[in-house]
């Protein structure tokens, strides 16, 4: 139900289902917070990690296998079926596809369904944390960096359906 839903939203700005958006300060946590709500691995290290916005909509799996398909939002190549244990290192390399292999933060959504066993409906929002200062790397000022980051966090906040999970330090 939520993936027709989810398919209406697409097609109707006026129509969305509940979802988890997760937003705050760079390095503050949410990528991790997002992993123990989910028990999906995600990318880590040192520096930003999280530099497009990350869909990932957890679903119960209807065939009796564990799998993810990882697509580009607005890209007609059809989703890549994964393993959930190459999640982490697929989003990863889909990040860098679409940012860059730099630290550039852009606004072209990942897309990732998680199909498991007994697995509830739900639907969390991973974006790029929220920074005033420019690393290098990033072509941009840190107050565009900013603007474009705010702007992201808005969109996917303001449907009133949104539930908000502001991570702080």
């Amino acid at each position: 139900l939520n993936d027709r839903i989810n398919a209406l939203t697409k097609e109707e700005g006026s129509i969305n289902s509940t979802r988890i958006v997760v937003v705050g300060d760079q390095s503050h946590g949410k990528s991790s917070l997002l992993e123990a709500l989910s028990g999906v691995d995600l990318p880590r290290g040192e520096d930003i990690k999280t530099r497009v916005p990350l869909v990932m909509q957890l679903r119960e799996s209807t065939d009796g296998t564990e799998y993810a398909l990882i697509s580009v939002e607005g890209q007609s190549e059809p989703p890549e079926r994964i393993t959930l244990d190459a999640v982490a290192s697929k989003v990863d390399e889909v990040t860098a596809r679409l940012a860059g292999s730099e630290k550039a933060v852009k606004d072209m959504p990942i897309e990732l369904k998680v199909f498991r066993l007994d697995q509830d409906d739900l639907t969390l929002i991973d974006l790029p944390g929220i920074t005033r200062i420019a690393r290098d790397g990033q072509q941009v000022d840190g107050k565009e960096l900013e603007r474009l980051i705010l702007r992201m966090s808005r969109r996917y906040c303001e449907p009133q359906e949104s539930v908000i999970l502001n991570v702080v330090s």
